[in-house]
């Protein structure tokens, strides 16, 4: 008992005589090019590995309650507790957190490493700090290797499930998306059947659009949802939208958000066929997409780009954007912002032209690299009018951090095919092509990169076949949008092969809801904590989504008749 009374002694007297010697050391951010104090994310580390979280940084979290019951995240002071103060990086095994550009960190005297980073065009600020406890001030500078920006590009992340249901959460929210320099959060209030008030937003349109300088926090949707058909986005609307009597016929949803002026897309569909529990895009868009209401789809997530779904839509001659989203915090570990994607306004950015920026296909996906891409100087989203068979002047290139990043594989692709590959042996940062290419019918062109992060490369198993780029390997996407090339009389060739295929899915989709089937189907659809589609909703919409699927049958159908 004695010796346990001293152990507990000699512990607590060296508590307080840490605690004597700890001061605080204020740091202090800013750009370097404007002199303006600048959020963003901080990682403190001592020689041991320890990690140091600042006395104010700032909370952040989310909300991914997927109970009938939700949450309860209802007003300032129940959303602020439920989130946390630090941020646990999956990409460097490192506790970090966020800071508005100033912030007090309460340190003993010694030798820290500290980290600075604020998205992919800024450059990560390191330095090693000797605090002695005396000089308690430090001032850290960030520079941009890109300015994208100045170029009329503005990032966005569509897919973050952040609560906001008073708007005073509001200057919370967006110093935590300036610390990542997303110019535009999009933050989805998500839905299930009986629960359309995850991560809740005070207000949509306008009223739930907050804007400082140029970054800008919007409401949006991950709602419907289902593991049969997907789970869709929708950006831009007015109201909040749910139809739960039909909540299988998403078709009735997307025309409400086109009628107020917004855009609809699905989520994860960068996922393979069937993957992860049917959350998939590929059954919902195959009902859907004939009547013309696609206008994105996530193909860069949970650092996996994957085209194919989306290749097979732009085949089938829909102009429909790629976004990317981390579904952050949802999607397992994760930073937001880490999959983004970057739309050109010809303006400054407001939230309309954002909207209309997406809507017009401007855009191009990234987890770090940039893109410049023309094709007979068109750019991305762009299409171009010809008379007869002509040869197009394909011009661009891939760029990324030389600090970070470096690039393997640059491809440009026609109606979903490589026609050139350009590798590197050496990683390098800049990758540069101008090729001519003879169109000889309807096409689409785009440039994808693939390559790893060197900043990351303790984790890092690379691979040379750009299909098998995983989560597990801290891998470098990006993809721009389509440019347009139109010839009269003329059908993308691949389109009827994609139709065939997507008949086929739909063929199956009606098996699947046959009256022999309908016991196992439900229980897919019926799960607590996902999306709930009890088996009365199944039945109750089943003979209407049986229309809607023959409908877009007789679309597909009529694409193979014409060949």
């Amino acid at each position: 008992m004695k010796t346990l009374f001293f152990l507990l002694t000699v512990i607590l007297l060296f508590q307080t005589d840490l605690s004597a010697q700890s001061t605080i050391l204020n740091i202090e951010i800013r750009d370097k090019v404007t002199g303006q104090v600048v959020p963003a994310r901080v990682e403190v580390a001592d020689s041991k590995g320890n990690y140091f979280v600042a006395e104010d940084a700032l909370l952040v979290g989310g909300d991914c309650d997927l109970t009938d019951e939700g949450a309860g995240l209802i007003d300032l002071e129940s959303t602020l507790n439920s989130f946390t103060d630090r941020i646990q990086n999956p990409y460097s095994n490192s506790t970090q957190f966020y800071s508005d550009g100033i912030s007090k960190i309460l340190l003993v005297p010694g030798i820290y490493t500290l980290r600075i980073f604020k998205g992919p065009e800024y450059t990560i600020f390191q330095d090693t700090i000797s605090f002695n406890g005396e000089s308690n001030s430090y001032s850290a500078e960030l520079s941009r290797w890109i300015n994208m920006p100045d170029n009329g590009w503005y990032s966005s992340d569509d897919h973050l499930h952040i609560p906001r249901p008073v708007k005073e959460l509001n200057p919370y929210i967006s110093k935590m998306m300036q610390a990542e320099d997303i110019h535009v959060a999009n933050l989805l209030q998500m839905g299930k059947l009986a629960n359309f008030s995850i991560a809740k937003q005070h207000s949509h349109g306008s009223q739930g659009t907050y804007q400082v300088g140029n970054y800008i926090l919007a409401a949006g949707q991950e709602n419907p949802r289902s593991h049969f058909l997907g789970h869709t986005i929708t950006l831009g609307a007015k109201k909040e939208i749910n139809n739960p009597e039909k909540y299988l016929i998403y078709r009735y949803v997307w025309e409400e958000a086109l009628r107020q002026g917004g855009i609809n897309g699905f989520a994860h569909a960068n996922q393979k066929e069937g993957k992860y529990l049917g959350i998939s895009a590929h059954d919902g868009l195959a009902v859907i997409l004939p009547h013309n209401l696609t206008h994105f789809m996530e193909v860069l997530q949970f650092n996996e780009g994957n085209y194919d779904l989306w290749y097979d839509v732009l085949n089938l001659g829909f102009k429909v954007a790629p976004t990317a989203g981390t579904d952050y915090p949802c999607g397992g570990p994760n930073l937001p912002g880490r999959e983004r994607f970057y739309t050109k306004l010809d303006t400054g950015l407001d939230y309309d032209n954002w909207i209309d920026g997406v809507r017009k296909g401007r855009t191009f996906v990234t987890n770090g690299p940039m893109i410049e891409f023309t094709v007979g100087n068109k750019d991305i989203g762009g299409e171009i009018s010809l008379k007869k068979t002509d040869s197009s002047q394909i011009v661009g290139k891939v760029i990324v951090n030389p600090d970070t990043d470096f690039i393997d594989i640059v491809e440009i692709i026609q109606n979903g095919n490589v026609i050139k590959r350009i590798t590197t042996l050496d990683g390098q940062s800049e990758v540069k092509f101008n090729f001519k290419v003879l169109v000889k019918s309807n096409s689409w062109f785009a440039v994808r990169g693939f390559g790893y992060r060197k900043s990351e490369l303790n984790q890092l198993f690379r691979r040379t076949d750009p299909m098998f780029f995983s989560w597990d390997t801290n891998s470098t996407y990006c993809h721009s949008a389509a440019i347009y090339v139109t010839l009269p009389n003329t059908e993308n060739v691949e389109r009827a092969k994609v139709a065939s295929v997507w008949l086929n899915r739909l063929i199956d989709m009606e098996n699947l809801l046959s009256q022999k089937n309908i016991d196992l189907l439900s229980e897919r659809t019926d799960s607590q904590f996902f999306q709930a589609v009890s088996k009365k909703v199944l039945m109750d919409n089943r003979l209407e989504l049986l229309h809607e699927i023959s409908e877009s049958k007789k679309f597909f159908s009529d694409i193979l008749a014409s060949e």
